[in-house]
């Protein structure tokens, strides 16, 4: 009778033990963060030579598309009057920033945990405007980090002016920050 009872409750007793070894297990380890870039100068267009010469005969500004990490490129397109910086990857395109034509940005900073990117930082330049182009002429106002994740991680955002103290530490802060609350 009692090898009955210890063996109909065998099943329960290992359930129980199971929950809690699961529960005294060690705690998952931290990511490690780090950081790599991407030069937006000496980047080509994207096009080929035939297409380069089809868009400057129809008119066409030559867009700038530099490789990223992981299958990304940051597309520079321009318009009259502004920069528009995105990053793309087959259908997917990830809106950064609109900047004056002559845009000041040399780099893009890439968040990674464990080697894998999962955001990306931008300066990002606010300008006075003028009467040529209100959003991206003029003097610069003011500066900011752009925080951004990609895919998956798309509630990773953020902004830190570029003033602050130590303002690229506290925009890799955001990004990290933001990662470990996925």
């Amino acid at each position: 009778m009692k090898v009955r009872l210890l063996l109909a409750l065998c099943p329960f007793l290992l359930i129980a033990l199971g929950y809690t070894l699961r529960s005294t297990a060690a705690p998952q380890r931290k990511p490690v963060f780090s950081s790599q870039y991407t030069q937006l100068t000496n980047c080509g267009s994207g096009m080929t030579r035939k297409e380069e010469r089809q868009a400057e005969q129809n008119g066409s500004d030559i867009p700038s598309r530099c490789k990223g990490l992981a299958g990304y490129f940051i597309d520079i397109s321009y318009s009259a009057c502004s920069s528009s910086f995105s990053l793309s990857r087959g259908d997917e395109n990830i809106s950064l920033a609109m900047q004056a034509i002559d845009w000041k940005q040399k780099t893009v900073e890439w968040r990674l945990a464990d080697g894998k990117p999962f955001a990306v930082i931008m300066r990002v330049y606010e300008y006075a405007g003028n009467e040529n182009c209100p959003d991206t002429g003029g003097k610069i106002k003011s500066e900011s980090l752009r925080v951004q994740g990609l895919k998956g991680f798309e509630k990773i955002e953020g902004s830190v002016d570029a003033r602050t103290p130590n303002a690229n530490v506290k925009a890799r802060e955001v990004a990290d920050t933001g990662y470990a609350k996925l």
